[in-house]
This record gives C-alpha cells, structure tokens and sequence, in this order.
C-alpha cells in the first residue's frame, strides 16, 4: 500500500470525524493525486 501524502491526510482529518475510516482514506488519496482540491471540489478536466 502506497503512503499519502501529508496534505491529504491533513485534509481527510479535516473533512471527516473518524480518519482511519476507507471514506476518509479514499477523499485523501484523491486529494494526493489531484482529483479532488482539499478544500472538496472537483477539478475540471481542461477542453482539448
């Protein structure tokens, strides 16, 4: 298992009452890899 980054989990600590939860570790992981802002909204996808 991959480690999250520290802004992740911050923000899943954040966001969530209960942290080692799978919710809570699924919004950090999509946090590390830039799917999700901490702040919890969707980046775009940028038009081609």
């Amino acid at each position: 298992m991959a480690k999250l980054c520290p802004r992740g989990k911050a923000a899943a600590k954040r966001k969530f009452k209960v942290y080692p939860s799978a919710y809570a570790n699924m919004y950090a992981s999509a946090v590390c890899s830039g799917k999700i802002t901490p702040g919890g909204k969707k980046k775009k996808k940028k038009k081609r």
